[in-house]
């Protein structure tokens, strides 16, 4: 284990223990044996510490909902599956959660807040792609009525379970309770109008600007430079009139690797499938 790693486990579990405001620099450059002055080295402030477990974690959460297999999953079943992975990474990694809710009520730090809105806005995305994948056209207009209720069903079984713990239930036994209750809905859903709108009109140029945007906030630089010139080639390749499917394949297989840009690429290839097929 590296040393900002022990740094970051250790203020984790004294926050867990003692409250973040209640825990001092020094008792957690203490805990790893370093100077005050070393934690510094690391991170700025204990806040920088939490923003940076904050972003962690949001990668951690995705790599496990990123299991989730797009090309095969396609039944009932399939929510259950996708459920139970996202449950799974909250159950991982429940003592920070509790600390971030605990800690850091909403708009309690603006920039918190900000990063625990953007893990809301991907746990979202993938809510709607998870139902539009599964039920496909015919619920297509109440997706967003389908995300409200799985929305809500999720955040009090992770809350009142998971984080604070009231009974000891499997992610397993509690993903196969939600979609089975989900489905239920499904059933009777055309029986009333959606309550909220839902109308995807995404692009196939929109999609690719989409992707475009999140490489460029990438990291690593190297994988901005190799990322950007493949989503120009598939760029390229769309325009054509005569584009070759194996190659545009290879490619798209190629950017859905990395966690971070699979669900769009997802969808942009679905749009191209539809395109091919019309």
């Amino acid at each position: 284990m590296n040393k900002k790693t022990e740094i970051t486990k250790a203020a984790l579990e004294l926050f867990a223990k003692k409250g973040f405001s209640e825990t001092s620099v020094q008792e957690i450059a203490d805990t790893v044996k370093i100077s005050k002055g070393s934690f510094y080295k690391y991170f700025s402030s204990k806040r920088a510490l939490m923003l940076d477990l904050l972003e962690e974690y949001h990668l951690k959460i995705m790599d496990r909902m990123n299991e989730y297999d797009w090309a095969k999953e396609t039944s009932n079943q399939s929510l259950v599956t996708y459920i139970e992975l996202e449950i799974k990474a909250w159950v991982e990694h429940q003592s920070f959660f509790y600390v971030l809710f605990k800690e850091f009520p909403p708009k309690c730090d603006v920039e918190i807040t900000e990063r625990i809105e953007k893990l809301h806005q991907t746990t979202i995305t993938n809510h709607r792609e998870v139902f539009s994948h599964i039920y496909g056209e015919r619920l297509e207009s109440y997706i967003s009525d389908l995300v409200l209720l799985l929305e809500g069903i999720l955040r009090e079984s992770i809350t009142q379970i998971i984080i604070h713990k009231q009974q000891d239930i499997s992610p397993a036994s509690i993903a196969r309770w939600i979609s089975h209750h989900i489905n239920v809905i499904i059933q009777h859903m055309e029986e009333k109008e959606p309550l909220l709108q839902y109308n995807r009109q995404d692009s196939i140029p929109e999609l690719i600007q989409d992707v475009k945007d999140l490489i460029s906030r990438l990291a690593i630089s190297s994988e901005k430079t190799k990322y950007n010139e493949t989503i120009t080639l598939i760029e390229s390749e769309w325009k054509k009139t005569d584009s070759n499917p194996v190659l545009m394949e290879a490619l798209l297989h190629y950017l859905k690797k990395h966690k971070d840009l699979k669900i769009k690429i997802w969808q942009l290839e679905q749009l191209l499938l539809q395109e091919d097929e019309s």
